[in-house]
């Protein structure tokens, strides 16, 4: 059968990931690495970056397969624009990447909302998602995929999230521009709209906030890191080879019947 299962189906490939020293894309970083993958792993926070160095250290690795990790600030095109290129030097290619940004800011009304929560939320999530595919794709090819993230609360607005939720909007329909106009190269461009993932962040919420998420997820609980990252892996994948422009909504159903 043509592309046949494979525990290693990232061995020679070279994948960027954002965000990468925490949480969802840590997890990510993880997987993609113990499926073969070389990283170029960036964050902004040095502390979770190392962190995620340690990890991948303790992930036994293929001949010649590498991490590289790099302090990097998604809003700042021209620090993305030489990361990327850095990325195409070392390792001499890039097949894929994964633009896990997200921040959000203080839930308030959108009447006050500062513009200080708008450019914060902009810069980091719809921003910086367009400058690193921007940066990417001069260097992609057929077969090539970015995941980017968008979230549920980008797919439907939710009372004091108005400007991240429009932020995430906005990452849904550059996911969309970018699937179109670069289809025919080959290149597909999907994003994740996660659930509500239990991330250190979230961890240390008391139960009572969890139990009202679960009671309204068909599922019957919340996501894990990990639970997102196999999808990331997923739409990286040749065996997401025909999917492209999707939004792949991994919340246990939450959303069809939360209100």
């Amino acid at each position: 059968m043509a592309g046949a299962l494979t525990s290693k189906p990232f061995l020679g490939r070279v994948i960027s990931i954002t965000g990468a020293g925490s949480g969802i894309s840590q997890s990510t970083a993880q997987i993609l690495y113990a499926r073969g993958a070389t990283l170029a792993i960036s964050d902004i926070n040095p502390t979770g970056l190392a962190e995620t160095e340690g990890l991948l250290k303790e992930i036994p690795a293929e001949p010649g397969q590498q991490f590289w990790a790099t302090i990097v600030d998604v809003s700042q095109e021209d620090t993305v624009s030489q990361w990327i290129e850095e990325v195409v030097s070392k390792f001499g290619r890039l097949d894929h990447a994964a633009n896990i940004c997200g921040a959000t800011h203080p839930i308030k009304p959108l009447t006050d909302s500062t513009k200080e929560d708008f450019d914060f939320v902009v810069n980091v999530n719809f921003r910086g998602t367009w400058n690193c595919m921007k940066a990417q794709v001069k260097h992609l090819g057929r077969g090539s995929s970015i995941v980017n993230f968008t979230s549920g609360s980008g797919l439907r607005a939710e009372p004091g999230l108005g400007l991240y939720s429009a932020a995430k909007g906005g990452v849904q329909t550059l996911t969309s521009a970018g699937a179109v106009e670069w289809g025919e190269k080959g290149i597909r461009v999907n994003a994740i709209a996660p659930g509500v993932v239990r991330t250190t962040t979230l961890k240390s919420l008391p139960s009572s906030f969890f139990t009202p998420i679960e009671q309204a997820t068909p599922l019957g609980r919340v996501g894990e890191p990990e639970d997102i990252a196999k999808a990331v892996a997923f739409l990286l994948s040749e065996e997401g080879g025909w999917v492209n422009g999707v939004v792949l909504r991994v919340d246990g159903g939450y959303l069809h019947t939360s209100h």
